[in-house]
């Protein structure tokens, strides 16, 4: 474990494709397997490289794993789904004037406060058995995160690199995805990397000085979305949990 302070919040991080190494000692390979998982290199980070709020989905998607390849690197991070990503944001009271436009201008170079990446930076899928081959959906991606799992060693080192040490300026970190096992697999992850976790409700805790929260996953496939953005049932709770929690962040 690691003590609070700038040990924990030094890594500033720019725009662009990463060249994190971790878990690449051969730079020649760009494409692993172990057990059930497999991870394609091709870690990156969009808009600010000191954010004070910074928003991870679990892994790249297959379509944005794809897009990273072929497109340009702007359009990359939450292609598709951008749109539902910013009524996320909103619903817990981040970015609540921002349109559209201005919501895709925060992906680019010359963003001062947010930034976009993956709890995982590079693309990390598992096998799924009925179709024999290997799926972003988020079943197959967050058992990944589970201690003894075959994936347990890239989630690990990914969330002790790139979370356990953030920019100065971060004092919010969003996780996109609250399902009760992602929220247990991750906050122990991110507890033995900075430190002990103070929780501060079901969705929400802080640790080494930051408060991550989580939010409802953008995901087409996600089929809660439309509750939680309406503040329906359990996913509205969660919402507003969420909601709670961001709204005691001090960002001045």
């Amino acid at each position: 474990m690691q003590d609070d302070g700038d040990h924990v919040r030094s890594n500033c991080v720019q725009h662009g494709p990463m060249s994190c190494g971790v878990c690449w000692p051969d730079q020649s390979i760009n494409l692993q397997e172990n057990g059930a998982f497999r991870l394609v290199r091709d870690p990156g980070h969009w808009g600010s490289a000191n954010p004070i709020v910074l928003v991870l989905g679990v892994s790249k998607g297959n379509t944005q794993s794809n897009a990273f390849r072929r497109e340009p690197f702007d359009a990359v991070a939450f292609k598709g789904i951008r749109h539902r990503l910013l009524s996320v944001l909103q619903s817990v009271g981040l970015l609540v004037e921002d349109d559209i436009g201005r919501f895709e201008q925060r992906f680019q170079a010359d963003e001062k406060e947010y930034a976009f990446a993956s709890a995982v930076r590079c693309s990390l899928t598992g096998m799924d058995p009925k179709k024999g081959s290997f799926s972003a959906e988020s079943p197959k991606v967050v058992p990944a995160f589970k201690v003894g799992s075959a994936g347990h060693h890239f989630t690990s080192a990914c969330v002790d690199r790139h979370i356990g040490q953030l920019p100065k300026a971060t004092r919010l970190v969003v996780l996109l995805g609250n399902t009760d096992n992602y929220i247990k697999h991750i906050s122990h992850l991110i507890g033995c990397s900075r430190g002990n976790l103070n929780k501060i409700n079901e969705v929400a805790y802080e640790a080494g000085g930051v408060l991550f929260v989580h939010a409802s996953h953008p995901s087409k496939g996600n089929g809660h979305f439309g509750a939680y953005i309406r503040g329906e049932g359990t996913p509205g709770e969660k919402m507003r949990r969420a909601r709670e929690a961001v709204s005691s962040v001090q960002f001045g």
